[in-house]
């Protein structure tokens, strides 16, 4: 792995406080990486100004780790992204978040045991990444550990809601990647669950024939995991992926 394009510092409040920018940069150069990105949650007050903070550290670092700044956005409407692109002119991408329901705080469906629900609401809220700026999706379908999060509610199992998603939908999800140029983040998190994993592997095998690019991203909260995919690694391999399938900031700045 020579990029991890999902590193959050410690403006988000869901890393730790040891992610400071050169504590990310010794991690990334430990673990071999070439570049990095780093993307973090607008969930304080703030983000352009600490983009403008990392951009002046950038600017003054002197090593073989290329850094991209990025964000983490969540997904409100079709189109819509918490924060709107322009309102973040020194992201030099953007990576989509359609399923943190844990962060929404409120539940996500009207019936949390409902799977079809649930399978609907994953689909929606990946279909209203379109026309909405974002460069990559992070972690798409993934909600096994976010549907534990909702305190006090029993919930559908994982392997429920899969069986509900809709194959033509997803499909046309597919498409409309493929047509607006929008990647798919490959992340530990997509082998957290034995189901999605599979499930993954399979939209992620019809995403590639399609012509869908993939990011790589360890969405690391620590420095510990900086540059690794875990299990994920075994994705990438059995997918077949070469490095023209792998997506960098390169093309987002191509597409403005």
């Amino acid at each position: 792995m020579e990029r991890d394009l999902h590193i959050h510092t410690f403006f988000s409040p869901c890393a730790e406080p040891t992610m400071s920018f050169p504590a990310i940069l010794a991690a990334a150069e430990k673990a071999g990486l070439m570049e990095i990105g780093l993307t973090d949650h607008p969930h304080r007050p703030g983000l352009a100004r600490h983009h403008r903070a990392l951009d002046d550290a950038r600017d003054s670092h002197r090593g073989p780790v290329h850094v991209w700044i990025g964000a983490e956005l969540e997904v409100e409407s079709l189109g819509r992204l918490v924060v709107p692109p322009p309102e973040l002119p020194l992201a030099d991408y953007v990576i989509a978040a359609a399923s943190h329901y844990d962060i929404v705080g409120r539940p996500p469906v009207a019936d949390l045991k409902d799977p079809v629900a649930w399978a609907d609401r994953l689909l929606t809220d990946l279909e209203n990444v379109s026309g909405s700026g974002a460069h990559a999706i992070a972690h798409p379908f993934y909600a096994y550990a976010l549907m534990r999060a909702v305190p006090g509610y029993p919930t559908a199992r994982m392997d429920d809601i899969l069986d509900e998603i809709r194959p033509r939908r997803v499909e046309r999800l597919v498409e409309m990647l493929a047509r607006e140029a929008i990647a798919l983040e490959i992340s530990p998190r997509m082998c957290m669950h034995l189901g999605l994993e599979s499930f993954i592997e399979t939209t992620y095998g019809m995403a590639r024939q399609a012509g869908v690019k993939f990011a790589l991203g360890s969405d690391s909260h620590r420095t510990a995991t900086i540059g690794h995919l875990g299990q994920a690694e075994g994705l990438v391999q059995r997918l077949g992926l070469s490095p023209a399938d792998l997506w960098s900031p390169t093309l987002a700045c191509r597409r403005k």
